[in-house]
């Protein structure tokens, strides 16, 4: 096992990945791990569905009539160009949604259940990440698909939140390492 430490500082987001199939056994061991992560209370409020194969053709299909109904309405989508692409290359799609609902809480409580909630899922989804690298395979982390919510939601047919998905696969790139902020520009210390 690679040092934590190196694991973290070298981990990139693989944009471009070969077709090779990766195994339910390997994804179920990234999954496990990364639901060992913290959460808030210990709520542990990740759910996830895997797409391989046909269901992730179809589930491509239905980011792409998204992105292209949001287009029509003169919608930015962001880099969702990019992440259908990933994803169509990607032998596997991972959604992650928060398996809690809100609506019937207080307004005022809504606001930091949604915070809690998505903390809780981001502590997930990085673990998920540093699993795979370490294990040889490359993610990247798409929040792109929000713009289709709705229409992913209707094809799992969930009304869990969908709050992400992961692309997973045998990286056919070597990125660099990309410019990060300056620490002391970040931190303030007080005493």
């Amino acid at each position: 096992m690679v040092d934590t430490v190196e694991i973290i500082r070298s981990r990139r987001s693989i944009r471009r990945f070969k077709s090779d199939k990766i195994g339910r056994d390997v994804i179920e061991k990234l999954l496990d791990l990364a639901t060992q992560a913290p959460s808030a209370k210990n709520d542990q409020p990740w759910k996830f569905v895997v797409a391989t194969g046909r269901a992730k053709t179809s589930l491509v299909n239905v980011l792409m009539e998204g992105m292209e109904r949001a287009e029509a309405q003169g919608l930015s989508t962001g880099s969702m160009r990019v992440s259908i692409r990933a994803m169509s290359e990607a032998p596997v799609v991972i959604l992650v949604f928060n398996r809690f609902g809100r609506e019937n809480l207080p307004q005022e409580y809504q606001y930091a259940k949604c915070l809690v909630d998505t903390q809780s899922i981001g502590a997930a989804i990085q673990t998920f990440l540093l699993a795979a690298w370490d294990a040889g395979l490359g993610t990247l982390w798409i929040c792109d698909v929000l713009y289709a919510r709705d229409q992913v939601q209707a094809f799992v047919s969930t009304k869990e939140e969908l709050v992400a998905a992961i692309a997973l696969g045998v990286p056919s790139e070597s990125p660099g390492k990309r410019p990060r902020e300056d620490l002391n520009e970040l931190t303030t210390w007080m005493d």
